[in-house]
C-alpha cells in the first residue's frame, strides 16, 4: 500500500523474511548510529494497551476482529515496529512491540485497507469509521518498522491555546489519537501548579506571594517559561487540585500505552519573593516580555550558578517524582525569548550544566528535553554560545527539539547540535490562528533526508503547533512519515488521505483536493487574514498562495454533494466550511484594498469618493455576518465550546468569572491593553460576529464620518473608542450556543453564490491591458474571474480588470502580448 509496506515473498519463510526486514530497516537508518539517547522503554502490557485504545475508538465489536500480539522491538535499529497480517479466520492480526505501536498498526490498516480515519473534531466529527461488517483480508503480510526512535508531540503553548480547559474526556480521546497517530514522546504539562504552590509554600512563601507568580489558567505556559507573571490569575487551589487529579490519570494512561511522559523539569524561573528566603543568592530579571508591564512582566530566575539552584531544584524534582513518578524525561526552557546575564563561554556551559544537575540529582537516568526556540534569538547569533551551552549537558541524556525544522531549522548551522540528539519537528501553527496552509511536497521529503544526511543526530520526528485542530491534512502527513524510509510521492499519499477521509473515492473531491495541494497546501507560510486584524486602513494580508483556489476547490466540493457522489459526513463537512471560510477571509482584503483605495483618494487627492467607501464598508460587514452563519453550521467553529469548556472548571461565581475572562481575553487581547492583540485570534461563530464586526462597525463609523463631511478622521479617538469596544467584550458574559445552527451545505452554496457567481458580461479584450498615467485601484489577490468581477461591479470607479488581478479604472487600451483585459460593461 506504500513504500514503507514490506511485502513478505512466497518464496522466504516468515522468520527469515522479517529478519531480512530488520536488516534493511538498519541499513536505511544508518545515520542514526551518530546519536543515542539513553532512555529505556517504558514498561508495559502492550496488548492490553492498545486493545482498549481500539476498544474505545471503534467499539467492542469491531475490538473483536483483531487479535492483538506483543512483539520485539525491531532487532536491528531498537525502533518501534507492527506487523500486519490476516488469520485464516478472518481475524486482522497486529502485532508490535508496544501499546503505541500495536495502535499505529491498527491504524495504517484502517486508513490503508478500510478507507478510514481518526481526525480532530468535537464528539467525533472528524472521524470516518463506518467500516464494513467484514474487514478487508490482508493479501500479503506487512512488517513496518519505525523510522526513529522518537515521535513527540505538543510545543509548550499548545497547552495554553488548545487544551487548556481540557477535561479527562478530552485528554482520553487525545491520548488514544496519540496512540493510533503513533506518538510516544507527548509533553505532560497539566497539574504541575499544584506541585509548585506547595513546593513554594513548603519554603515558607506565602499564599499571597505564590499567587503574585501564578498566571491565570489561559496563560500558563508563558508564565512557566518566565515570559509573564499573574495576568490573568489568581489561580486557585480548585483549578490547582482538578488540573493534579487531570494529570494523574492522563500520567497513568500513557504509561498503559508504552509512552514516555515529559514531565516539567526546574529551570530557574521563581517567584520574586524567593529573594526573601535567600537573600544572598543572585536573581536576574528578565527583560520586558512584548509590551507587558512592569507588573505583569520582568521574571525572576534564579541563577544556575547560584548554589542555592540545586537546592531548589532537588527538592522541586522531589515533589513532582513523588507525585507523578517518573519516565526519566523532563523538559526545561531556561532562555526561552530572552538572554542570559553573561555571553562568558564557560557561564553558559556551566549554566546548562546546572539545569541538567539538578534533575539528574534526583533522576541520575533522566533526559534533559529542551526546545531549540531560544537559538532563533540574537544573543545565540554566535554559535560557539550555542556550542558552550550544549556541551554542559552528556549527549546521551539530552534531546533538542527543533522546533520548526520545516521552515526554520537550527540544526542546519549548528552540525546538528554539535552532537546532541534531536527532534525533527513541524511547528506550522501560531495562536491557533486559522489558515489552510502547509508544505506538503516538503514534509513529504525532509524528514526523511535530514535523517539519512551526513552525521545526522536527528533521532525523532514530531509535532510543535502553537495550536492544534486545524489542517488535519498536514498532521496526518507528518506523523506518517515516521513510519517511511524514503521520501513518498505526495499526490499518491493524498488521493489516499482524501479516500480515507471522506469513505470513498469520487472525481469531484479528488480534484478539489489537488486544487488544494497545487494552491493552499504548496507553501507553508501563515498568512492571516485581516478579518481578526485591528481595523485600518492600513491593514494588509496576502494569500497569494490560496486565494484562487479556494473558489475552484469549494466548487467541486458542492459538486460532489450536487451529483450525489457522496454523502456528506463529518470529515468532509469541517473541510467544507473551512474552505469557504478561507475564500470569505482572502475575499475580505481584497474587498478591503477596494475601501483602502477610495479612503486614500479622499485622504491624498481631496476627492470625493464617498460611494465607493460606503460601498466597501457595507460589504465588509455582510461578509462578516455571512462568515459567522457559515462558521454557526459546524461545531468545530463554535465560540461556545471553548467558553462553556472554560467555565466548567469552577466551583464558585468568582471562578466562573475568572475562566470566561481567561478564555476571552488569551483570543482577542491577550494582556490588559492588548499586548498580543490577536495573536491567538479564531475563526468561530460568536466571535466573528460580536468582536470582529463589531470593531470593523466602529472603524467604518469613523472613515464614512470623514469622507461624507471631508474632514480627516481622528484616528487616536478611534483607537480609545474600539479599545472600549474589545475590553467589553472580554468582560460580557454573553452565553453562545454550543450547537450548530444551519446547514453547512447551503451556507457553502450561498458563499459560492454570492462571492463567486457572477454573470455580468464583461467585454474580452486579448493583449491588451489599460495604460497611465493613472494608477490602478489596486490588485486582489485573487485572479477568479467570477470573484474579479464581483470586487469591480461593487467599486463604481472599476473600469474592468485584467487576468493578473489587476482593477483599473480608466479605458485607455494599450497593447500589452499575452495578458487580457475584461471591460466592465
Amino acid at each position: 500500500k506504500a513504500s514503507v509496506c514490506w511485502r513478505l515473498s512466497s518464496g522466504l519463510t516468515m522468520a527469515f523474511t522479517l529478519m531480512l526486514v530488520s536488516l534493511l530497516g538498519a541499513i536505511s537508518l544508518a545515520s542514526a548510529k551518530n546519536a543515542h539517547v539513553k532512555l529505556k522503554a517504558p514498561l508495559h502490557d502492550p496488548v492490553s494497551g492498545a486493545q482498549a485504545v481500539v476498544e474505545r475508538q471503534l467499539g467492542a465489536d469491531v475490538t473483536s476482529k483483531f487479535t492483538f500480539v506483543a512483539i520485539e522491538a525491531d532487532l536491528a535499529t531498537g525502533h518501534d515496529v507492527f506487523e500486519l497480517a490476516s488469520a485464516p479466520n478472518g481475524s486482522i492480526v497486529v502485532r508490535g512491540n508496544t501499546g503505541v505501536a500495536i495502535s499505529s498498526g491498527v491504524y495504517w490498516y484502517l486508513r490503508y485497507y478500510c478507507n478510514a480515519s481518526l481526525t480532530w473534531g468535537v464528539n467525533g466529527t472528524g472521524d470516518n469509521v463506518a467500516l464494513p461488517d467484514v474487514l478487508p483480508t490482508i493479501s500479503t503480510p506487512i512488517r513496518t518498522v519505525s523510522s526513529v526512535r522518537f515521535r513527540y508531540y505538543m510545543n509548550v503553548c499548545t497547552v495554553g491555546y488548545s487544551m487548556a480547559w481540557w477535561d479527562w474526556a478530552r485528554w482520553e480521546r487525545e491520548l488514544d489519537w496519540m496512540a493510533l497517530h503513533g506518538i510516544n514522546l507527548p509533553l505532560a504539562f497539566v497539574g504541575q501548579e499544584k506541585i509548585w504552590y506547595d513546593f513554594y509554600s513548603e519554603l515558607g512563601l506565602t499564599d499571597a506571594e505564590i499567587q503574585a507568580y501564578f498566571a491565570g489558567p489561559a496563560f500558563l505556559p508563558w508564565q512557566r517559561m518566565g515570559n509573564i507573571r499573574a495576568w490573568g490569575g489568581p489561580l486557585d487551589e480548585y483549578w490547582r487540585e482538578d488540573r493534579y487529579q487531570l494529570q494523574l490519570k492522563i500520567v497513568a494512561r500513557a504509561r498503559e500505552l508504552g509512552m514516555w511522559n515529559a514531565l516539567p523539569g526546574f529551570s530557574g524561573h521563581v517567584p520574586e519573593a524567593l529573594k526573601r528566603l535567600f537573600p544572598s543568592s543572585k536573581f536576574s530579571r528578565s527583560a520586558p516580555w512584548n509590551n507587558f508591564n512592569d507588573t505583569y512582566t520582568g521574571d525572576y530566575l534564579l541563577e544556575p550558578n547560584d548554589p542555592v539552584f540545586q537546592t531548589i531544584g532537588t527538592k522541586y524534582y522531589q515533589h513532582l517524582v513523588a507525585a507523578f513518578g517518573t519516565d526519566h524525561v523532563f523538559q526545561m526552557d531556561t532562555y526561552n525569548e530572552m538572554e542570559p546575564s553573561s555571553t562568558d563561554l564557560t557561564f553558559l556551559k556551566d549554566a546548562n550544566k546546572a539545569v541538567f544537575d539538578a534533575m539528574a540529582s534526583v533522576d541520575p537516568e533522566g533526559v534533559y528535553l529542551m526546545q531549540g526556540w531560544l537559538f532563533h534569538e540574537g544573543f545565540w547569533s554566535q554559535v560557539d554560545r550555542i556550542e558552550a551551552y550544549l556541551s554542559g549537558v552528556p549527549d546521551d541524556q539530552m534531546m533538542i527539539l527543533d522546533l520548526n525544522s520545516g521552515a526554520s531549522p537550527v540544526f542546519t548551522y549548528t552540525d546538528s547540535y554539535f552532537g546532541k540528539p534531536y527532534v525533527w519537528n513541524m511547528l506550522l501553527n501560531y495562536g491557533g490562528r486559522r489558515g489552510l496552509y502547509g508544505d506538503v511536497d516538503m514534509i513529504s521529503s525532509r524528514p526523511i533526508t535530514d535523517l539519512k544526511a551526513e552525521n545526522s543526530t536527528m533521532v525523532g520526528i514530531g509535532l510543535t503547533p502553537e495550536a492544534i485542530q486545524h489542517n488535519p491534512v498536514m498532521f496526518e502527513l507528518m506523523l506518517e512519515m515516521a513510519w517511511h524510509h524514503v521520501p513518498i510521492d505526495p499526490d499518491t499519499w493524498l488521493a489516499q488521505y482524501v479516500t480515507s477521509r471522506y469513505g470513498k473515492t469520487t472525481p469531484n473531491t479528488q480534484a478539489a483536493w489537488q486544487v488544494l495541494r497545487q494552491g493552499a497546501y504548496s507553501n507553508e507560510a501563515f498568512q492571516p487574514s485581516i478579518v481578526e486584524s485591528w481595523p485600518s486602513i492600513g491593514a494588509a494580508a496576502g494569500h497569494a498562495h490560496n486565494a484562487t483556489s479556494m473558489p475552484v476547490a469549494l466548487r467541486y466540493m458542492l459538486a460532489a454533494v450536487a451529483s450525489g457522489e457522496i454523502e456528506p459526513n463529518g470529515p468532509f463537512l469541517y473541510d467544507l466550511v473551512d474552505i469557504a471560510r478561507q475564500l470569505l477571509a482572502n475575499l475580505f482584503d481584497d474587498v478591503h484594498m477596494l475601501q483602502r483605495s477610495a479612503y486614500q483618494e479622499f485622504q491624498f487627492q481631496n476627492l470625493n469618493t464617498t460611494t465607493r467607501v460606503v460601498a466597501a464598508c457595507e460589504m465588509l460587514e455582510q461578509m462578516l455576518t455571512d462568515l459567522d452563519a457559515l462558521l454557526a453550521t459546524d461545531v468545530n467553529y463554535l465560540l461556545g465550546n471553548w467558553l462553556e469548556d472554560a467555565k466548567k472548571i469552577s466551583n464558585t461565581s468568582e471562578q466562573v468569572a475568572n475562566r470566561e475572562f481567561n478564555a476571552r481575553n488569551q483570543i482577542t487581547l491577550w494582556g490588559p491593553t492588548g499586548e498580543i492583540k490577536d495573536y491567538a485570534s479564531k475563526h468561530w461563530s460568536g466571535v466573528v460576529n460580536d468582536y470582529y464586526k463589531a470593531r470593523w462597525h466602529t472603524f467604518h463609523g469613523y472613515v464614512i464620518s470623514s469622507v461624507k463631511t471631508m474632514t480627516p478622521t481622528d484616528f487616536k479617538q478611534y483607537g480609545t473608542d474600539v479599545f472600549d469596544v474589545e475590553m467589553a467584550w472580554d468582560k460580557d458574559t454573553k452565553i453562545y450556543p454550543t450547537t450548530t445552527v444551519g446547514d453547512a451545505v447551503k451556507e457553502a452554496q450561498k458563499v459560492i453564490d454570492t462571492y463567486a457567481t457572477n454573470k455580468t458580461p464583461y467585454a474580452v479584450h486579448n493583449n491588451t491591458d489599460i495604460g497611465g498615467p493613472y494608477p490602478d485601484i489596486g490588485q486582489a489577490w485573487t485572479t477568479d474571474l467570477d470573484q474579479l468581477r464581483f470586487l469591480c461591479d461593487l467599486d463604481d470607479s472599476c473600469t474592468g480588470f485584467n487576468m493578473n488581478g489587476y482593477l483599473k479604472n480608466t479605458t485607455r487600451m494599450v497593447f500589452e502580448s499575452g495578458v487580457t483585459f475584461y471591460a466592465k460593461p
